[in-house]
């Protein structure tokens, strides 16, 4: 009983090691893979996009406003995915999942509140 669940830890790290492994075995492998078509040239090898050829160095570094900003995005997001269900199923007991709700909502706007309050979301450069 006791070996069986040690195997099923054991299968468990071995995906958890693979899963990530693999993807990166395979970008490395293909990206050594020199692919180049007979009919190509250096027009069809630029750098295009949305129609605009590329001016200047399409490698820049990315601001870490950015990520903060998405971050945040996605918080809220969760919050109305969250909220959406208790709204809809539970409407016999409204005061019980008012409150809460209430809870989850002051929580995010405390961690809100903290960010702003430390100058997290102003854009500054």
């Amino acid at each position: 009983m006791i070996v069986e669940q040690y195997v099923r830890v054991l299968i468990l790290v071995i995906l958890a090691i693979a899963f990530p492994l693999l993807p990166l075995a395979g970008s490395y492998l293909f990206s050594k893979i020199n692919y180049r078509p007979a009919n190509s040239n250096e027009i069809k090898s630029s750098i295009y996009e949305c129609g605009v050829e590329a001016a200047d160095i399409t490698w820049r570094q990315f601001n870490a406003k950015y990520f903060l900003y998405a971050l945040g995005f996605v918080i809220f997001d969760v919050e109305v995915i969250f909220l959406f269900p208790w709204a809809v199923i539970h409407t016999e007991q409204a005061f019980s999942i008012l409150i809460k709700v209430a809870i989850f909502v002051i929580v995010l706007a405390f961690g809100l509140f903290y960010a702003w309050r430390w100058r997290a979301l102003e854009w500054q450069q």
